[in-house]
């Protein structure tokens, strides 16, 4: 059986994190495109802002704008 090193698994374990983060964002998004479908843009940015809002108050405000950011990100990406 192999061994994994504590630098493997520590990139593993930071490449994983990554691939979560991204994911949210991508559903996320998903969400926010299916608020503005069903609602209408304003009431989606004013309910997005709530949602944003607690997410600061659950993870902190680092966690919202790294979310904030990647969202940006793949948006631009298109």
């Amino acid at each position: 059986m192999d061994k994994h090193s504590a630098v493997s698994l520590s990139t593993e374990r930071l490449n994983l994190l990554e691939t979560l983060r991204e994911t949210e964002a991508r559903e996320w998004m998903t969400r926010y495109q299916a608020k503005v479908k069903e609602l209408g843009k304003a009431k989606a940015s004013a309910w997005w802002q709530t949602t944003i809002a607690d997410i600061a108050k659950r993870r902190g405000n680092r966690a919202a704008d790294d979310l904030r950011k990647r969202m940006n990100e793949i948006r631009s990406q298109g």
